[in-house]
């Protein structure tokens, strides 16, 4: 009985089964506003807080393997609007010095397990003026980060 009320609800309206899914990612996304904490596919944790203006502010500790910087919080900051996210870090901290910055711009998504991730674009350039040289030019990538419930929240 079920199944024909279901078939019978999609037949005659296909656009309200269709948009459902939509709907609960884009309240998914409203329920980032606050803090909430994000882990990377190479293991880097971000903490971000986002205002009710839509400003980022946290830290990220980088965890990649083979990457410098690592271990330690380095201040973000950023913007989201609706689903669309851009955050920096300045890989300078009063501890360490890394002579660089990355900037990342991306998404918030539904992920496969049913929660949410972030998928941004990134770029690393030096923050050391060079002299022409080839060695200076941006890496790019691609980071995926999957939201993790933080404890005590």
């Amino acid at each position: 009985m079920k199944v024909a009320a279901i078939l019978l609800a999609s037949s005659l309206c296909p656009t309200l089964l269709q948009a459902q899914p939509l709907a609960e990612a884009h309240s998914s996304v409203r329920s980032v506003s606050g803090s909430s904490s994000w882990v990377s596919r190479q293991g880097s944790v971000m903490v971000l807080d986002v205002g009710a203006d839509g400003l980022v502010q946290g830290y990220f500790v980088n965890n990649a393997p083979g990457k410098g910087c690592r271990g330690i919080p380095y201040e973000l900051r950023g913007r989201m609007q609706g689903g669309s996210i851009a955050f920096q870090v300045r890989w300078y901290n009063g501890v360490a010095d890394c002579m660089a910055q990355t900037q990342w711009r991306g998404h918030l998504q539904p992920s496969r397990n049913g929660g949410l991730e972030i998928v941004a674009e990134w770029q690393r350039s030096s923050t050391v003026a060079t002299a022409a040289s080839q060695d200076g030019a941006p890496q790019k990538g691609v980071d995926q980060f999957t939201h993790r419930a933080m404890p005590g929240l």
